[in-house]
């Protein structure tokens, strides 16, 4: 497959744009960020053992959009109302699966889950490892589907049958086959129905996970939560090690939390929040790097970063600023 050089605009009606987004600009996280699906923002995954990359191709209709890749060691997010006109009657559909190789040429079983996103709501997705993404941005109109299914369906997570696997994989032949026929008139009428129709289809055929299976996923969160509370000071504590002391395997752990919060990032915010507690209920200020060191950061510079990503401001000027809790000037120590 050849891929034309990389960009990542939104391509005129009609057109393929192909992604690849893995090489870094500065050795900034906002220097490195790019727009990505669904108006999402892509980044490197802070330490992450797999590459960075994110790497894939956009099909834009006149009223649909549909992304697929190949990403890793990668983070996407946006602001809730980010872009209220690109989410005026939308319906946004993201489907993520632990595939190996690309997008477009898998490898092994589909282990997915599919996801019926609010446009308008915050959206943080966390890719540790090897995952194909897939994303359909669709108006209402296109569906076919009664507007009381798709507001039930909304913010809920759906095991991915076989069926709409093949669903996703013939769809991505559209980005090998496709080119200037795409971009005909009446072509396009045409792409914004099949895209319409897949969407339609996958909602309709979407399946909510038995009670039972939901309520065992909860009990993985909560007691992963309280393990994670109580050893956030451990530097050595990963999701791995959580996974083992709940006797469950790595990747039941991230099945539990598909959807929400990743348990690498879960154990990354409790450490910030024992740093933030420390730095304001200590009398005698100590310094970042060893506040950095008692709540499991391998390093007083990753620490400040993360922190002020987290809460706006270093870990200086947060102290700074509830200094009045300390009771007055501080003295530092070490």
């Amino acid at each position: 497959m050849s891929e034309s050089a990389s960009r990542v605009d939104l391509p005129p009606p009609g057109g393929i744009a192909w992604l690849d987004v893995s090489s870094r600009v500065d050795n900034t996280w906002a220097g490195r960020a790019r727009t990505g699906p669904l108006g999402m923002q892509i980044a490197p995954l802070p330490y992450a053992r797999a590459p960075y990359l994110f790497r894939g191709a956009r099909l834009r209709g006149t009223r649909c959009i549909w992304t697929a890749a190949t990403v890793s060691g990668a983070e996407l997010w946006r602001r809730a109302n980010s872009f209220p006109s690109f989410a005026d009657g939308a319906v946004h559909i993201l489907v993520r699966a632990e595939v190996c190789g690309s997008v477009f040429d898998p490898a092994g079983p589909f282990n997915g889950t599919l996801r019926v996103v609010e446009p308008l709501v915050e959206l943080r997705e966390v890719f540790p490892a090897n995952t194909h993404l897939f994303t359909l941005n669709v108006q209402r109109g296109t569906l076919g589907v009664d507007p009381g299914l798709v507001s039930e369906l909304q913010e809920q997570t759906f095991e991915v049958t076989e069926f709409q696997a093949q669903l996703l994989r013939s769809a991505v032949g559209m980005f090998r086959g496709g080119g200037e026929e795409l971009s005909s008139p009446g072509t396009l009428v045409g792409v914004d129905r099949y895209l319409g129709a897949l969407a339609g289809l996958l909602l309709r055929t979407a399946v909510l996970a038995p009670t039972a299976e939901l309520e065992q996923m909860e009990s993985i969160r909560s007691r992963a939560d309280t393990v994670i509370v109580e050893q956030a000071g451990d530097p050595l504590l990963t999701p791995a090690a959580v996974a083992g002391q709940l006797n469950i395997s790595l990747r039941q752990l991230y099945r539990a939390f598909t959807g929400s919060e990743s348990p690498a990032a879960l154990i990354r915010r409790r450490r910030l929040e024992h740093a933030a507690e420390l730095l304001t209920t200590r009398t005698v200020a100590v310094q970042v790097d060893r506040v950095a060191s008692e709540c499991g950061f391998a390093s007083a510079e990753y620490f400040s970063r993360a922190f002020r990503r987290e809460y706006g401001v270093s870990p200086r000027a947060y102290r700074s600023a509830h200094r009045d809790q300390l009771g007055g000037p501080t003295r530092v120590t070490r």
